[in-house]
């Protein structure tokens, strides 16, 4: 079953709360009324959400990952190799500005920082933490953390004051640092003076002229670019080293890219001055690649960390080809008043482009999708204004793309006449489904309201009998009594299994309004939404399709 977590936070500072509801799909969404007006991809499922103060909130994962995020942006984030339980928000060290509370299932209860995520407070439980709450519970007008541990242990925290909260959150004066925190510090110390005396020694053998073979020349460069490997069906990052270098190895590190996992190792066992790294997004997302790459001499035994940092495009499995035999059957038109090329630079940008486009008034662009084979072209014409078609058969991936280009140009208001035959008929299909569950659910409600007054009958009917002492005549009812009860039990089955039908028809109805939604922007796509379910509510069919294909029931 879907779990969603949800929370009220004034996220665009309007003094009107907005629901913020993160579920297992790994979005953290936030609904203004019934528009999303952000759609944020995580790296596993949502366990909690939990507003501070402002617009930031705080955020609890399935893969033990906790962080803070600023309306859509994310300020810093925090993955243990232990699950977390609960998060909260609370004010420890009495600045007004409530810090993040988490609970994991070693036991440990933190508190950290909400711009840096530095522990403010730590506390250990004897058994794994199911719930920390915010409450007067002294009932004398200062809030206190409530933390409960498995075993039955409650703890109560109060925030700190005087001398004991300036040495928490004071900047000038000296923090508390635990002998692990000191340990780790230390090693890093080590590591970075290990490293200068290794530089230093390379580079006094390069000033006398010994040098061994492991130094590269100073002019040696890292350089990635995306390569699409069709018969794999992924892409695949190239890394390319320079002045006769090698590359023993490689670690790229990104979210969304390597399932539960958050980086990949490429180990080359007869290193060349080249790597390669292949991954399949099974979503359209973008994202940041952290590329950590071992290169060195060819007979040499060191090898030095070239770090670089390369953004994934968003439509990165969508490759260019030069023609379809067949342009796909749907599409979506909508005006741009943009010159073709900044349409350009948008697809240069989000695309896996590798091509260049000639400076014309037009645009034509073909794409074929590594992932599903799914075909996409798109068309821009300098007509009415500007004018861009994007045909593909598919709403979810046609919405993604106009949502990602009006983001792009900073287009907050937008139209667009749909043409999705194929989706149509399947709607259609789900429309039918629908009304038919909704038929039975009525007819059976009808029949278990009967069969429910005859059972009264019934009871009424054998009480007299044992009354007068009718023994043969209230087994007689008793028994029919029984057969009824049966006959209820499995008209109960049916009607749960046809609202459980029925309820997953309505949410494929819901969900085409929202892939609906997201081909406008805007008020269009708010109208879009309140339109449709108008429609619905009275059962006007064909005004639902009219609202979906031209956004309004105007024309």
């Amino acid at each position: 079953q879907r779990r969603v977590h949800g929370a009220l936070i004034d996220i665009d500072e309007d003094k009107q709360n907005e629901l913020l509801a993160g579920s297992d799909d790994f979005e953290i969404r936030i609904f203004q009324n019934e528009e999303v007006i952000s759609e944020t991809t995580e790296t596993d499922r949502v366990l909690g959400l939990s507003p501070l103060l402002g617009t930031r909130f705080a955020y609890a994962l399935a893969n033990g990952t906790v962080g803070v995020y600023d309306r859509a942006t994310r300020a810093w984030r925090f993955k243990s190799k232990h699950s977390v339980v609960c998060i909260s928000g609370y004010d420890i060290d009495g600045d007004g500005v409530p810090e993040v509370v988490a609970g994991w299932q070693n036991g440990k209860l933190e508190m950290r920082n909400d711009k840096s995520g530095e522990v403010l407070f730590r506390d250990q439980f004897p058994n794994p933490v199911v719930a920390c709450l915010v409450a007067d519970y002294r009932m004398d007008g200062r809030l206190n953390l409530i933390a409960c541990g498995h075993n039955g242990d409650v703890r109560g925290y109060l925030p700190f004051s005087g001398d004991t909260a300036s040495s928490v959150a004071g900047s000038d004066s000296t923090p508390q640092v635990s002998d692990e925190a000191l340990r780790i510090m230390l090693q890093e110390k080590q590591d970075l003076t290990f490293q200068i005396s290794k530089y230093e020694e390379n580079i006094d053998k390069t000033k006398r002229g010994d040098s061994d073979g492991a130094a590269i020349s100073q002019s040696t460069k890292v350089q990635c670019h995306l390569r699409p490997n069709s018969g794999k069906g992924c892409v695949e990052l190239v890394l390319r080293a320079s002045s006769n270098s090698v590359i023993k190895a490689a670690i790229v590190t990104a979210e969304l890219l390597f399932g539960t996992n958050e980086s990949c190792l490429v180990f080359a066992s007869d290193p060349s001055d080249s790597i390669v790294a292949s991954f399949a997004p099974s979503k359209d997302v973008s994202t940041e690649l952290h590329i950590q790459a071992l290169v060195g001499h060819k007979m040499g035994t060191c090898f030095h960390v070239f770090e670089l940092d390369y953004k994934l495009p968003k439509f990165s499995m969508f490759v260019p080809v030069k023609d379809f035999q067949k342009d796909p059957e749907s599409s979506v038109t909508f005006r741009v008043n943009e010159r073709v090329n900044r349409v350009v630079m948008w697809l240069s940008n989000s695309f896996n482009a590798g091509q260049k486009f000639d400076k014309q008034s037009t645009l034509d662009a073909r794409f074929v999708s590594l992932r599903t084979g799914l075909l996409l072209a798109i068309h821009f014409s300098p007509n009415n204004g500007g004018e861009l078609t994007i045909r593909v058969n598919s709403m979810e991936v046609a919405g993604e793309m106009v949502q990602d280009l009006c983001a792009y140009l900073t287009i907050t208001e937008m139209e667009s006449v749909a043409d999705f035959p194929l989706e149509f008929e399947e709607f259609k299909k789900v429309l039918m489904r629908v009304d038919e569950y909704n038929a039975v659910r009525l007819k059976l409600t009808a029949e278990m309201a009967d069969s429910s007054q005859l059972v009264k009958a019934l009871v009424i009917k054998a009480e007299d009998a044992r009354i007068l002492s009718d023994m043969p005549l209230m087994k007689k009812m008793y028994s029919s009594l029984y057969d009824v009860n049966r006959e209820l039990i499995g008209e109960y089955i049916k009607r749960a299994n046809n609202h459980n039908e029925l309820l997953s028809a309505l949410k494929e109805v819901n969900s085409m309004i929202q892939k609906a939604a997201r081909l406008r922007m805007g008020a269009a796509k708010t109208k879009v939404i309140t339109e449709c379910r108008n429609a619905i509510k009275s059962n006007n069919i064909h005004s639902l399709f009219k609202i979906i294909r031209l956004g309004h029931l105007d024309k």
